[in-house]
């Protein structure tokens, strides 16, 4: 496979766009004729020099009606929104208004202070870097007994607050700097420093720092918090075996 790529990457600047379009369309028939338990697949392949701006969808929106996939429908990125809300920090080290080495102590809300503090964390010792590379070693509210109170109640939408409780019921401190601990702790805490800091929902400074209308973003919202974008399309339906989820119905 990875010859195979590489060649046809070597031959862009001899094969004729129409023709390329046609190599990308074959590829992604191919591998999902190979993956049907994929339901449907959305690429979109933006290469400037080549003049290249294309976008494809293959498969179903919705495994109960079978209506077609089209490549604009909206798709829920999931944990893809942690680079949002990294960057967003980032802007604000930019303004002056934290830096990355800082203590996350006088950055967090009283509340969640007394949550973490009450279970033994040292917040003097957490920095914003920490966070950003899932370094703080906070622990995460998400296992897999997380999932399964998730599955039993899909339309219950959990608070901040409700998940960082969980995260202290659950888990002990562990050793601040040392060891990387993927979790989504890390990224609602740097929600809530943007918060703090700018007195707004993080939702609308994100819009603001990451200037989305400069960026031609028009689709793209955090879901279940901000308005669904006029002429928008529906959102593409996306599933999960193990938990039977599907996103047309529930929003995470």
């Amino acid at each position: 496979m990875k010859k195979t790529l590489l060649f046809n990457i070597v031959l862009i600047p001899f094969i004729g766009v129409a023709q390329l379009q046609t190599i990308f369309q074959s590829k992604i028939d191919s591998i999902y004729e190979k993956n049907k338990d994929a339901v449907g697949i959305i690429v979109h392949v933006e290469a400037p020099k080549q003049n290249i701006s294309w976008s494809y969808a293959k498969g179903v929106s919705d495994i109960k009606t079978n209506k077609v996939l089209n490549h604009q429908q909206p798709v829920l990125i999931a944990s893809n929104t942690k680079p949002y809300v990294a960057v967003a920090i980032l802007r604000l080290v930019e303004k002056g208004q934290v830096t990355i080495d800082q203590p996350i102590k006088n950055l967090l809300s009283k509340k969640t202070l007394k949550l973490l503090e009450k279970d033994g964390y040292d917040l003097n010792t957490i920095t914003v870097k920490h966070l950003l590379s899932h370094t703080s070693g906070i622990q995460d509210y998400v296992d897999d007994a997380y999932f399964e109170l998730v599955n039993q109640r899909p339309q219950y939408k959990w608070t901040k607050e409700q998940q960082i409780k969980r995260a202290m019921e659950i888990g002990a401190p562990q050793k601040v700097g040392e060891k990387f601990s993927y979790g989504d702790i890390n990224y609602l805490l740097l929600a809530e420093i943007i918060e703090q800091k700018t007195r707004q929902p993080f939702y609308k400074v994100i819009r603001d720092l990451l200037k989305y209308k400069e960026l031609g973003l028009t689709q793209t919202w955090f879901i279940d918090l901000e308005k669904y974008p006029s002429k928008t399309l529906p959102l593409a339906h996306q599933y999960a075996d193990k938990y039977n989820w599907d996103s047309g119905i529930r929003m995470i």
